[in-house]
């Protein structure tokens, strides 16, 4: 079996061990240590405050994502019946979506449909996505520009992921180790390419450092894909055959940035958009990462339940919740928009605060986010 149909095997692996296993982060992402304080007189009416955003360009009616989960089968209509049931809740409450890495796509053309939503949701953001690692300087027929425009153009996004997932890889018997000399080729990309790039953690967020080397070379926007979520070396636990190969993916489930503090972090280094994925589970999490800093808040591992079933309604009904949660933690601190949730007095506690003390500024950040 060559590595191409081992890739798309592992895409059906990836979906079953996040359907059936517990393969969440044993630790928070620690937005339980990040507090609003509440406004007995908002001055507002909560059935007016606007929840809209502006990200790369277009308007969203609300400040969230559908993160991108699958994509790249063929024979199995699974991955493609996730992406449009997915894909038709974007179209019906205005948000962007991603769809998962689409290097099985570039390896085997033929799956291409199972990325394609374009015919259920023409009007969504759509972002491509493909892997960091592949455009690493010692990487086998390494991906360029031409791949890129092959994973945008053939499904019609409007944007590229490129995700960083060395930790996944670092744990998987076939991972892709090789990341010398990818922020050279990604700034080479940028160069190149006219869609905006999306810099995109999987699961261990993105800390300022990073951010500072990302913004340096115009990416146009970061997901810290941060720690408290779906935990990929959890999932590669799961697929482990052997016991070195769990003992390792045991060892590193819970390694990472929590997603409040890369939030953060990003946040205090840069102005670049954010998108805060990893863990939200609630709009209350949503409202906070709005609040610290970022643009938007990516879902994901909640509505792929009710996205494998086919099941759109399920999926909107999850992300209303969201929505309704949201809007009432926006009244209960004032903020009549986002640009005024990312004025409202913040108090850290905790774990949260021991990290930013000792990575940020701590005061300096909350104070200067209410300018």
């Amino acid at each position: 079996m060559d590595k191409e149909e081992l890739t798309v095997i592992r895409k059906f692996e990836h979906i079953e061990h996040c359907l059936k296993k517990q393969v969440e982060a044993h630790v928070t992402n620690q937005f339980e240590n990040i507090h609003f304080v509440h406004t007995s007189l908002p001055e507002i009416d909560k059935d007016e405050i606007d929840l809209s955003v502006e990200f790369l360009g277009r308007k969203f009616d609300y400040p969230i994502m559908i993160a991108g989960m699958t994509g790249g089968t063929k024979g199995s209509q699974l991955a493609g019946k996730i992406n449009k049931t997915l894909a038709k809740a974007a179209q019906e409450l205005n948000i962007p979506m991603g769809v998962g890495s689409q290097r099985a796509m570039i390896r085997k053309p033929e799956t291409w449909e199972s990325y394609y939503v374009r015919d259920v949701a023409p009007d969504i953001f759509l972002v491509g996505n493909l892997g960091a690692p592949q455009f690493a300087e010692n990487m086998p027929n390494r991906y360029g520009v031409e791949e890129a425009l092959k994973a945008v153009e053939t499904i019609q996004a409007d944007a590229l992921a490129i995700h960083m997932n060395p930790l996944q890889e670092s744990v998987q018997p076939e991972g892709d180790t090789q990341y010398k000399g990818v922020i050279n080729a990604l700034a080479e990309l940028k160069g190149e390419l006219s869609y905006p790039i999306i810099a995109k953690e999987t699961g261990a967020g993105v800390s300022m450092e990073v951010a500072i080397k990302l913004e340096s070379i115009g990416i146009d926007a970061i997901d810290v894909g941060g720690l408290g979520g779906t935990s990929w070396s959890g999932v590669e636990y799961y697929r482990a055959k052997d016991e070195r190969s769990k003992n390792l993916a045991l060892k590193f489930w819970d390694w990472g940035i929590p997603t409040a503090l890369s939030v953060a972090e990003v946040r205090y280094v840069t102005k670049l958009p954010i998108i805060a994925t990893g863990g939200i589970r609630d709009g209350i999490m949503i409202a906070k990462a709005l609040a610290l800093g970022a643009n938007l808040a990516g879902v994901a591992l909640p509505l792929l339940k009710p996205a494998v079933n086919g099941d759109v309604e399920g999926v909107i009904k999850i992300l209303q919740r969201y929505i309704d949660e949201l809007r009432n933690a926006m009244f209960l601190v004032g903020a009549g928009n986002v640009k005024e949730l990312r004025k409202v007095p913040l108090v850290v506690t905790g774990f949260a605060r021991e990290w930013l003390e000792q990575r940020i500024d701590l005061w300096e950040f909350l104070r200067d986010r209410r300018l």
